[in-house]
């Protein structure tokens, strides 16, 4: 490379970091990148380098191959970058500020390969520009309107943290931190919003901040960057209800929960109102890492955990989205039964099922039973990649057309009987792939009678309606990829 001009290393600079804003956006800029300067350019490689550790390491680990594509886009093309803490640099000081932009050459010296060699004559240093102090509201996250106690599904799991969290509305109860901690998906973001959504309706002239464990890192990181730690605390005591949702995500990150207790202590000898949410009681918040100080202090207010919910309570949520979501399709109880009844793993992953059913038949004036909604979750169901049992299968039958399984394993040859059997064979041999030979073992015989079945089953599928509604009823009971029954067999 050739050797350029001061200002036009200055320039380059320039350049690099309002490429970085327009990228990153204004707050992660500031944040991140606002201090970063040019120790080294060579032919394929960059130095770059910081005052903050904690800038340096997030900069390493998250941002370098995108700062690699930006300078090699908009500067010239390099293979490696590095990123550096400033006071570790063996250069001087000089040398640093030396790539700082300026209006002449002579203050900053020469710039050769790119980079900045120091003068013989001592430049002019110019001072580094100041963090700019985090903004209350650019860090915190909106309430979502939707997330109301009336949309909040109560049972024996949850409904002590509820009263927990409804007490805060009671004048004559104590103003205490209030920690709710319970596995993922079961409910803790939406109390935390349920409760700001609930006091801004109650006092509309009144504040309250709601506050994700990323907020808190990113304003608890710029507070001490900027030496601004108190203005925070002021802005934060500005308001009346205060949430704080996953704080054991903070885990590792010391600087910040040193700060996260200092505003605790703020805000509660202030007399407001906190809730706290994340995944571990207080006891078992060490183990991921939680400073002992924030776990002794959320250990003193009140601690209600949530437990995870059963199928009823997954029926209960799934029911209050059905009452809320806007439809032309009517889902009936039958679908709603399923779905809460196959997403099992978590809650989360039940109301991502019943939105995905919502969409495909949102716009259609139809009715949306068991069978639609294995079509619509197809998908999603063979994710889950889980195959029924047998017994499982038997049991769905005799359900279906309202027997006990002892009576379709028995002699009896009722018609109902029959056709529960001949069903079973069915559902077990194009939905399981079963053999006849177990197949015929279920019902306690041999595996000609088995296929015998399948063929009387096979000629009742095209020309009885209730028969194939029964079969798609089993098929729904046990998860099974919905079929296309047809003349000609059952068609994936």
């Amino acid at each position: 490379m050739k050797t350029v001009s001061a200002i036009e290393a200055g320039d380059r600079l320039s350049l690099f970091r309002e490429t970085l804003r327009r990228n990153f956006g204004e707050a992660t800029f500031r944040t991140w990148f606002s201090d970063l300067m040019i120790d080294d350019a060579a032919e394929e490689s960059v130095v770059l380098s910081t005052e903050s550790d904690l800038r340096r390491d997030r900069i390493d680990q998250q941002f370098k191959p995108t700062l690699i594509q930006l300078w090699s886009k908009h500067l010239y093309p390099i293979k490696r970058l590095l990123v550096k803490k400033r006071a570790a640099l063996q250069q001087s000081s000089a040398r640093i500020a030396a790539l700082a932009p300026s209006s002449g050459a002579n203050a900053l010296g020469v710039i050769k390969d790119g980079f900045a060699r120091a003068s013989s004559k001592a430049p002019e240093t110019r001072p580094l520009k100041e963090f700019a102090p985090p903004i209350i509201d650019e860090i915190a996250t909106r309430l979502d309107p939707r997330m109301t106690f009336e949309a909040f599904a109560v049972d024996v799991t949850n409904e002590i943290a509820v009263q927990a969290v409804r007490q805060i509305f009671d004048a004559r109860a104590p103003r205490d931190l209030l920690y709710i901690h319970g596995a993922p998906g079961v409910g803790k973001s939406h109390l935390l919003q349920a409760a700001g959504n609930e006091w801004m309706q109650r006092y509309p002239q009144g504040r309250c901040l709601y506050l994700t464990h990323n907020n808190v890192q990113n304003g608890c990181v710029s507070a001490l960057m900027s030496n601004s730690t108190l203005s925070l605390q002021r802005d934060m005591l500005a308001n009346d209800l205060v949430l704080i949702d996953d704080v054991h995500l903070l885990g590792g990150k010391s600087q910040t929960m040193r700060e996260l207790v200092n505003l605790l202590t703020a805000l509660k000898s202030a007399g407001r109102q906190v809730i706290v949410a994340g995944e571990h009681a207080p006891s078992g918040l060490e183990k991921e890492q939680v400073l002992g100080r924030l776990a002794d202090r959320l250990a003193e207010g009140l601690s209600v955990g949530v437990e995870t919910g059963g199928e009823a309570l997954r029926r209960a949520v799934l029911r209050k989205h059905r009452e809320a979501a806007d439809l032309r399709c009517t889902v009936t109880d039958e679908a709603i039964d399923l779905v809460a009844r196959l997403f099992s793993s978590s809650m989360r992953e039940c109301i991502g099922a019943f939105k995905q059913l919502a969409l495909v038949f949102r716009d259609q004036a139809v009715v949306v039973g068991p069978a639609e909604a294995l079509a619509a979750l197809k998908s999603r169901l063979g994710e889950r990649k889980r195959t029924a049992t047998l017994d499982e299968t038997l049991a769905a039958a005799a359900a279906a057309f309202g027997i006990s399984m002892e009576e379709i394993k028995s002699k009896a040859q009722p018609q109902r009987i029959v056709r529960a059997r001949h069903a079973f064979v069915y559902v077990a041999r194009t939905s399981l792939s079963e053999s006849y030979p177990r197949i015929g073992r279920t019902l306690g015989r041999d595996h000609t009678t088995a296929m015998s079945s399948m063929d009387r089953a096979g000629a009742l599928i095209v020309r009885d309606r209730q028969f194939a509604a029964a079969v798609q009823r089993i098929r729904a009971e046990i998860g099974a990829e919905p079929v296309i029954d047809g003349p000609s067999g059952p068609k994936a």
